[in-house]
């Protein structure tokens, strides 16, 4: 029996009400049979970053189960908001654990842009990406439009999946993440 493609689902924002969180437990609730999505559930426990207690010191578990998770997963589907015309400041230090370990590289990434009010943070989380060696895969991660959203404000997954329209892009992402992971990885 072949295992199961995992795809990690992180949302660079700790509000309970987050667009992004609601819009990866839309995306878990999609998850075709044969894949996982599991969502990470520990941003907040990671430590601020120190170069010090990387280098001398054993990382906490916090910063070994992020590191664990990202190695374990066959991509990675980030989903990060703009504050302050910039990235959020956990997921800025969740990724800083990684610089030098390289979890990373060569990972493949979606990253849609959920917003359509934003694109400062996600340019430069985008970049970030890259200089950290991880592949973000065009067509696993959209631009979200006015007349095409990801997301409605102040609504739960299950509305999300209701609205047909949004809906059927985010069936359209599943499809793309497939086709991607099928035509790259060689699973057992």
């Amino acid at each position: 029996m072949k295992k199961p493609f995992k795809i990690l689902g992180v949302s660079g924002s700790l509000r309970k009400a987050s667009v992004n969180t609601t819009f990866l437990r839309a995306m878990q609730c999609l998850c075709p049979e044969g894949y996982s999505l599991d969502i990470y559930p520990g941003l907040h426990e990671i430590p601020l970053f120190n170069p010090d207690v990387d280098e001398t010191v054993a990382p906490s578990q916090s910063v070994l189960f992020w590191r664990t998770s990202l190695l374990r997963a066959d991509m990675v589907l980030l989903a990060s908001p703009e504050y302050a015309h910039g990235v959020t400041g956990v997921m800025k230090n969740a990724l800083d654990w990684i610089v030098s370990s390289g979890e990373l590289t060569d990972k493949p990434l979606a990253f849609p842009n959920l917003s359509v009010r934003t694109d400062l943070a996600w340019q430069q989380l985008a970049e970030t990406l890259k200089v950290m060696g991880g592949q973000l895969i065009q067509e696993c991660s959209p631009h979200a439009s006015l007349s095409k959203p990801l997301v409605l404000p102040d609504i739960s997954e299950q509305t999300l999946l209701e609205n047909r329209a949004v809906a059927e892009r985010l069936q359209q992402l599943w499809a793309n993440i497939i086709a991607h992971l099928q035509a790259t990885t060689v699973k057992p």
